[in-house]
């Protein structure tokens, strides 16, 4: 019955963020549309396991621009000298420093933001600087994971406690959802199935709002098809001059 359990739950899952997440969808949608339709920008980071699902999808906007963070230090130790560990450079503050002031980040523009606990200091201090330049965040979180642990950021905050729009992703804590017997943990996590019902149902909705206001914006078409190769780099061309 595992199958079947896991679409039973998965399935109470969807139907509770359409109940209770419509409204901040359409708030976060209206966000992004209006950014965009201004000459704006939607920034995309996320910390979970789905981060490229709505980048260059058939269907999907062009006008998403991806942040890929990461430190890497490549330095043989020599003999006797305790290493360092460099994990954790996300707590540096010159290194957040450094990394938002590279952001392109302008007043007006809204940035996405995926994190299933919200817990670490990167995605609390990239939302707070982003917002000290003028940019609107959205994310996608789960508060009641939140709650459950401590927070990584010096703060104490997480990331449902400082964005601007919050959809949460009705997840459990821990994210898995099957008790199956003869495991020592829970099984088969919620958020990706919630992720991308709550990020394409955004779009979507973005989508629709950007043509009701008789502006069009630019997706990608499958490069499966005779003509997707081809539709794309023309509306890769368009979307740049019009940026939408």
């Amino acid at each position: 019955m595992s199958a079947e359990e896991f679409m039973d739950r998965g399935e109470e899952i969807l139907r509770r963020i359409r109940t209770t997440q419509l409204p901040a969808i359409k708030r976060a949608a209206t966000l992004i549309a209006d950014s965009l339709a201004d000459g704006g920008v939607l920034h995309y980071y996320d910390r979970g396991h789905c981060t490229g699902e709505i980048l260059g999808r058939a269907g999907g906007l062009f006008a998403i621009h991806p942040i890929r963070l990461g430190v890497t230090i490549d330095h043989s130790w020599p003999p006797g000298r305790p290493q360092k560990d460099t994990s954790d450079w996300e707590q540096d503050e010159h290194i957040l420093d450094f990394m938002l002031e590279r952001c392109s980040f302008r007043e007006g523009d809204v940035l996405l933001l995926g994190s299933v606990s919200g817990s670490s200091s990167i995605v609390v201090n990239l939302t707070l600087g982003a917002q000290k330049k003028g940019v609107k965040v959205v994310a996608i979180t789960s508060p009641a994971f939140s709650k459950a642990i401590q927070s990584r950021h010096p703060s104490g905050k997480f990331l449902y406690q400082v964005a601007d729009v919050v959809i949460d992703n009705c997840g459990e804590v821990g994210d898995a959802l099957l008790d199956i017997p003869g495991l020592d943990a829970k099984a088969c996590p919620s958020s990706g199935l919630a992720f991308v019902y709550i990020t394409w149902s955004l779009i979507a909705q973005v989508l629709g709002n950007l043509t009701e206001r008789g502006l069009k914006p630019h997706i990608y078409k499958s490069v499966n098809l005779p003509d997707g190769p081809e539709f794309n780099e023309k509306a890769q061309a368009a979307y740049e001059r019009a940026g939408l």
